[in-house]
């Protein structure tokens, strides 16, 4: 009697073992295709990304363009010059100047369009397209940005503090 409880407990322990192994198999699968579908979709917008940083620097630096207007219509004319009009842009984050919510450095990505606080000059609201980080950490970015004001200046490659950044665009793929 002993031996017969003893092998139903035994089968009962292999078969326990049998269906976690499944499910944790079965998981890691989920796990593995949902890794593959946000490393595909990085890709597509890392792409886009590259294509709105290269349409930049040939604005900058290589036909030193001015634009009529702000950072916001410096910015705008990126875009939609990379194409990707206001119809091919999606918001990531979508906060206020003063209240948030603010973004975590990992939701940043290269060609992304910023709004953020400017604490290099008086605090006031900026915008901006995201090349790298410098420091991380530190929240300190490579940003491609158009002083605008009436300057007959072209856009300009300068490192800001990314520690308040309100809304993220991102383009749409």
């Amino acid at each position: 009697m002993a031996r017969i409880v003893l092998f139903i407990l035994t089968l009962f322990a292999c078969i326990a073992c049998s269906v976690q192994s499944k499910e944790k198999i079965h998981r890691s699968t989920k796990n593995y295709q949902a890794a593959q579908q946000t490393r595909k979709q990085s890709a597509k917008n890392s792409k886009a990304g590259d294509k709105i940083l290269k349409t930049g620097y040939y604005m900058a630096m290589t036909s030193k363009e001015i634009i009529r207007g702000s950072c916001w219509d410096y910015i705008n004319t990126v875009y939609n010059r990379a194409g990707y009009p206001q119809s091919k842009r999606r918001y990531i984050l979508k906060g206020k100047k003063n209240r948030g919510p603010y973004a975590k450095p990992g939701m940043i990505q290269k060609g992304d369009w910023l709004y953020y606080i400017n604490h290099s000059y008086h605090n006031v609201e900026h915008s901006g397209i995201f090349v790298k980080w410098v420091n991380k950490k530190k929240r300190i970015a490579k940003i491609l940005s158009y002083g605008g004001q009436s300057r007959k200046k072209p856009g300009r490659y300068r490192n800001y503090d990314l520690s308040h950044v309100y809304t993220i665009i991102r383009p749409k793929n």
